[in-house]
């Protein structure tokens, strides 16, 4: 915002980010801010900020700082109050900054007092042995505006007997003063320094800005051949994209599109990122001289290197390319920006549409609409208007009238439902579900042999296998029982298998076992649901899932376990039960057969 010069959006900004919501500002966006009010002649502000800044930020003032309130107070006239800043600045121990320096010589220069201006720059010289190369600059200008040219080459000469290795932003102020008071000679004698200089990746002596402003000084002489010879020249820099752009950009302003072309294939051929200024500006320079086929071949690359085409170039474009009898060409272009992201403005299709309609060409404008409606860009009214008037004289009325009106799935804007929370179940209506949902709490559903007083029916962690007694083997497959209500699990029910002994639970009375975690299934015929009220001293806990029923009428399971038999049903690490004892009994086989009880898993201390 601040380098769009929209300062009030940029002040606004710094108090949405850093007041309302609360965020913690750098020295960067403190600088930022200040900088902004000093474009705005408001240095009361900035003085405010600064000192806010010592107050409460966590850091100092960084240089940069300096040179933002310095440069603003002394844009206003408040020299002094500058100049009490770079006391302070020093006396913080920030060290001596150039360019804050350079702000304050500057000042006192504009005011016609050299003597300050000079017992500063000794200061200067005396606190760095290598200063920035833009205070002998404005010495320069300064002594040029007097009309004194001797003493301001003298200043440059002494700057470059120093024989700093200077940056490129301090050659290039050194070069624009030079070019700008006629001294061609000593600029390009100090641009062929920076050339010998640029070492990269050691040592970067020249930039883009640097071949920009030498370009300038050719196009403003004519130099034409010698603007293009400075690119070439110059091996050791790598032309970046922001130097090609420059100087094809030149080029085209004045109609040498030739030479724009061999840059712009150059670049190119470097495999330089794409860029969307150099490619508006060569479509520009070929429709400016009449060239059509060249900014289709330019506009095509341009579509196909992904490019964002804004509205206002590309209504400009296609709008001059109609005129020159290329509608079909804009309609394949505008076909291709539809299938990338962003889509193009949907001004692009009414100049684009409304061409092929002037033409007579009906089915490929109905194709474009269809992209249009399909793509959810939206449809002007004018365009509306227009081609439902085309379309009812060409006996297609209520072909386009559909089309316009055709609400497609996925590409409306149609708002999406609200979203609506399932109902909440009471616990009696829980109590009586049939197919709960896994990981909310059910009503648990008592075993058949819960019906018997002083029975704790408890839950399993794995599904449980009940093994019918002798008169019950013989079992049908559910689907063949009348009225049978399969619940649906996701355990495969096991069924007893033939011939096996009978199955007892001897578990007494006020045994309380373990809750499971997992539905316990079985193959019923039929089940049993007693409410728990309903069976005396048996507090059934509430479990997650239901219990699945072993058989229909099923009679009451014992577990007779005698008294010095081979029972290996627990493992060694657990006891046997022992009555009035919560125990995690384990599946295994015993003497008569297989028995099947609930369990709990041991879990070992490293799981």
């Amino acid at each position: 915002m601040y380098r769009a010069k929209r300062y009030n959006e940029a002040i606004a900004l710094f108090h949405f980010f850093f007041n309302q919501s609360n965020l913690v500002p750098n020295i960067v966006s403190y600088n930022n801010v200040i900088n902004t009010h000093c474009d705005e002649g408001r240095v009361d502000v900035t003085l405010e900020v600064y000192r806010h800044i010592i107050s409460h930020a966590p850091f100092s003032p960084s240089s940069v700082t300096y040179r933002h309130l310095t440069k603003g107070l002394i844009s206003v006239g408040h020299i002094n109050e500058a100049f009490d800043l770079l006391r302070e600045m020093l006396a913080k121990n920030h060290g001596a900054d150039s360019m804050v320096y350079n702000n304050m010589i500057s000042g006192f220069l504009e005011l016609g007092n050299l003597d300050k201006a000079n017992e500063l720059f000794d200061e200067l010289k005396n606190r760095c042995i290598v200063y920035d190369g833009v205070v002998n600059a404005t010495y320069m200008e300064w002594f040029f505006k007097q009309g004194k040219d001797k003493e301001a080459m003298d200043s440059y000469k002494s700057l470059m007997d120093r024989e700093f290795r200077m940056t490129p932003a301090t050659c290039n102020v050194l070069l624009e003063v030079l070019l700008k008071h006629d001294k061609q000679k000593e600029a390009s004698e100090l641009f062929d320094q920076m050339l010998d200089n640029h070492t990269p990746p050691n040592f970067q002596a020249v930039n883009s800005d640097t071949f920009n402003i030498m370009v300038n000084e050719c196009f403003k002489h004519g130099k034409f051949d010698e603007a293009l010879g400075t690119k070439i020249n110059s091996k050791p820099f790598i032309m970046d994209v922001a130097g090609y752009r420059y100087i094809i950009s030149r080029f085209c302003e004045i109609g040498m599109m030739s030479e724009a072309d061999t840059l712009f294939e150059e670049s190119c051929s470097k495999h330089l990122s794409a860029d969307v200024p150099t490619h508006t500006a060569m479509i520009d320079g070929y429709l400016k001289v009449g060239n059509i086929d060249d900014a289709l071949r330019i506009f095509n690359k341009m579509v196909d290197c992904g490019l964002r085409v804004i509205a206002t170039f590309g209504n400009r474009v296609f709008d001059e390319l109609i005129k020159n009898g290329k509608v079909n060409e804009c309609a394949h272009f505008l076909s291709k920006m539809g299938g990338q992201d962003p889509k193009p403005d949907s001004t692009c299709y009414e100049v684009v549409i409304k061409g092929l309609c002037s033409e007579g060409l009906l089915d490929k404008s109905q194709e474009l609409l269809d992209e249009v409606m399909r793509y959810g860009i939206g449809v002007t009214p004018a365009l509306r208007e227009s081609v439902t008037e085309v379309f009812k004289n060409a006996g297609k009325g209520e072909e386009i009238e559909r089309l316009l009106d055709t609400n497609r799935i996925g590409y409306n804007s149609r708002p999406r439902p609200a979203y609506r929370p399932p109902p909440v179940r009471s616990p009696s209506q829980m109590d009586r579900t049939h197919n709960p949902t896994y990981g909310h709490p059910q009503q648990r559903l008592p075993l058949p042999s819960a019906q018997m007083a002083g029975v704790h029916n408890s839950p399993s962690e794995f599904p449980s296998h009940i093994v019918a007694p002798q008169q019950y083997r013989y079992q049908t497959r559910p689907s063949q029982v009348a009225g049978t209500h399969n619940q649906p699990s996701g355990f495969p029910a096991q069924v007893a298998a033939q011939n096996s002994p009978p199955h007892f639970d001897t578990r007494m009375g006020g045994i309380r076992n373990p809750p499971y975690e997992f539905p316990s299934q079985t193959a019923a015929h039929q089940r049993y649901q007693i409410p728990p009220s309903q069976v005396p001293g048996a507090p059934n806990k509430p479990s997650r899932f239901p219990v699945q029923m072993a058989a229909q009428n099923f009679p009451p399971h014992f577990d007779t376990p005698m008294a010095g038999t081979g029972n290996n049903r627990f493992p060694p690490r657990y006891p046997p039960p022992i009555s009035g004892q919560q125990h995690p009994p384990s599946p295994q086989l015993t003497a008569n057969g297989p028995s099947h009880s609930t369990w709990q898993p041991h879990h070992p201390p490293w799981a």
